[in-house]
């Protein structure tokens, strides 16, 4: 489930904004296919970041009409980290890792290493039994079925690396 707290708070972060200008940023960012927000959704995000103070809304002129323009607190700031430095749980849908990960460069690399660590040691047992399957099954498998399993190790080899080269940047 896409945390679109963590969306909002981080585009806001990034870039203050009004709700139209937001909506914007977030779908050229994340959006289609992966992630759309209708207004739905948005306006009673920010009304309710607004309300528990993590955001602060601010009329400004515009061309017929005031916009709100929303800024991020120090409330909000410190639970946007919070929300980026979680750890990973394995599982995890991997285009909300990938919102998770576009937000690291404000964490430190500890907290990136702590929040990164559960998602990598699980992939690394996923290898092992992946690896195991292979050597027990591979025989046997269709020329398909092969081709598939060797795929998924592949993917799984590549998301271990990806792992690795994220705990080390710093």
């Amino acid at each position: 489930m896409v945390n679109k707290d963590l969306i909002i708070l981080g585009m806001i972060f990034l870039m203050p904004s009004h709700g139209y200008q937001l909506k914007k940023n977030i779908r050229d960012t994340f959006g289609n296919p992966y992630f759309k927000i209708n207004n739905n959704v948005l306006y009673p995000a920010l009304a309710k970041m607004e309300k528990n103070g993590l955001i602060e809304g601010k009329e400004e002129p515009g061309k017929g009409i005031n916009k709100k323009v929303y800024n991020i607190t120090k409330k909000g700031q410190k639970h946007l980290l919070e929300l980026v430095a979680q750890p990973a749980k394995p599982g995890i849908d991997n285009f909300d890792f990938m919102v998770q990960v576009v937000f690291f460069d404000y964490i430190s690399k500890e907290k990136r290493q702590q929040a990164i660590r559960p998602l990598y040691e699980s992939k690394k047992q996923e290898l092992v039994l992946t690896l195991e399957k292979k050597d027990k099954y591979g025989e046997i498998l269709s020329p398909i079925s092969l081709m598939v399993l060797e795929f998924g190790i592949n993917e799984i080899k590549s998301s271990i690396s990806f792992f690795e080269r994220l705990m080390e940047l710093n």
